[in-house]
Order: C-alpha cells, then sequence, then structure tokens
C-alpha cells in the first residue's frame, strides 16, 4: 500500500514538475516580448513621458512581433510551395521516365519486326538467287549479266559504216521468180 502513494506522490510531483516547467516558459516569452519597464522607466522623467514612451515601446514590440508573425507566415508558405513543388516534379519525372520506357519498347517492338522482316527478305532473295543460278547452270535459259554488256569496244567505227554503194536499191529486191519452191 506504501509503494501505491509512493508512485502516487511521484506522479503528482512528476506533473508538479511539468506545469511549473510550463509557467517558466511562458514567464520568459512575455518577458522577451513584452518591453521592459525599467527602460521606460529611465527614458522618462514624468508620469506623461513614461505613458508616451511606454506607448512607443508597444508599438515597437507589436510591429516587431507583428513583422516576425508576417516573416513566419510566408517562410511557412513558401515551404508549403516548394514541397508542392518538389512533389509535381518527382510525379512528372515519374511520368516522362514511365512514358520514355514505353517509348523504348515500342521502338524495340518496331526494329524487332523489321529485323524479322528483312530476315524474310533475305532468304526469299537467296532462293531466287539460288533458282537464278540453277537456271543459268542448265543452259537452256541464260539470263543476261554484267558480262554481256557491250562496251565501247564493241560499237561500230566510221570505218564499218555502209556506203551508199553498199546499200540495195529496188532493182536488188528479190521477186517471185527468186523464190524457191518445192515443186520446181
Amino acid at each position: 500500500m506504501s509503494e501505491k502513494k509512493n508512485t502516487e506522490q511521484n506522479k503528482d510531483s512528476s506533473m508538479i514538475d511539468q506545469i511549473e516547467g510550463g509557467v517558466k516558459k511562458s514567464a520568459r516569452v512575455i518577458r522577451k516580448g513584452m518591453p521592459r519597464l525599467t527602460r521606460i522607466v529611465r527614458k522618462s522623467d514624468d508620469p506623461l513621458e513614461a505613458k508616451e514612451h511606454a506607448k512607443d515601446e508597444m508599438d515597437d514590440a507589436t510591429g516587431d512581433f507583428i513583422r516576425e508573425q508576417f516573416k513566419n507566415q510566408l517562410q511557412s508558405q513558401a515551404g508549403k510551395m516548394k514541397e508542392n513543388l518538389q512533389e509535381k516534379a518527382d510525379a512528372n519525372a515519374e511520368q516522362a521516365h514511365s512514358k520514355a520506357e514505353e517509348a523504348k519498347q515500342k521502338v524495340q517492338d518496331r526494329l524487332l519486326k523489321l529485323r524479322e522482316k528483312m530476315s524474310s527478305l533475305k532468304e526469299s532473295g537467296s532462293e531466287i538467287q539460288e533458282s537464278l543460278n540453277n537456271k543459268s547452270q542448265s543452259g537452256n535459259h541464260r539470263i543476261k549479266g554484267v558480262q554481256d554488256i557491250k562496251g565501247v569496244q564493241d560499237i561500230k567505227g566510221v570505218s564499218n559504216i555502209k556506203s551508199a554503194s553498199q546499200i540495195k536499191g529496188p532493182k536488188d529486191v528479190k521477186g517471185l521468180s527468186d523464190i524457191k519452191t518445192y515443186h520446181s
């Protein structure tokens, strides 16, 4: 039972200590924020001046307090805006990364399809080449190649052109009597 009382007393004393600490903190903040009475009294000689100086000190302290609050408010809003901007930048970066992955995948798919088409085209070209080689080797149907193209040396020169005396005229044309038949 005495143990129970000791724990209750310890709880009560710790709570009192916490309250005292909170009161001391509050007193420090108020003392810091409020103008000091000794400063006001030193500046003034009579009570009217003290009142004016107290008013001036309060105005200064209030102005400082408002400025500080405004500064804190702006910094808080700037921090929030920075966080929002960072979140949006991260989201955009993730989205751009995913779009780039999709584009990369599409390009790879299309390149693979092109590769397959090119290999089938190569195979069909090889088959055509083999069939052409087989036909040219058989000798029946010869396809002209590069070696069959005439060169400059195959072109007739001026000396090989027929002259007017070598051209056939109307008397050189064969008639019915020149035609050989089986009956004659």
